[in-house]
């Protein structure tokens, strides 16, 4: 069980990997959206924006529904935000410690 729990793992971390996909994360915080919509929020042209949606899809980050030829995405589980949320505290710690680090080399 261990091994299929790292490959999964492993996935969800793939999801997150780009900043791409955590803009349209961001976006997809306040409501479920079209793929339309998206690419009009992220500036990013629809087939990349879809080869992004497809990965974050096939690796159960993001579900989706069709009305006629529009495609809708959502989060699958909101918990996904807690994660994106809790590297973003210690990515923030990480820079506050940096930046007070160069202050006090540029102090001496």
């Amino acid at each position: 069980m261990d091994k299929e729990i790292y490959k999964l793992h492993a996935k969800i971390c793939k999801s997150l990997s780009s900043p791409i996909r955590l803009e349209v994360l961001d976006l997809l915080r306040e409501r479920e959206r079209s793929v339309r919509d998206m690419v009009a929020s992220t500036g990013t042209s629809q087939p990349n924006l879809s080869l992004h949606l497809k990965q974050m899809w096939e690796n159960g980050v993001l579900a989706r529904r069709q009305e006629g030829s529009v495609v809708y995405y959502r989060v699958s589980d909101p918990e996904v935000f807690d994660a994106i949320d809790i590297f973003r505290r210690i990515l923030s710690k990480k820079l506050s410690r940096e930046h007070q680090l160069a202050k006090g080399r540029v102090r001496r």
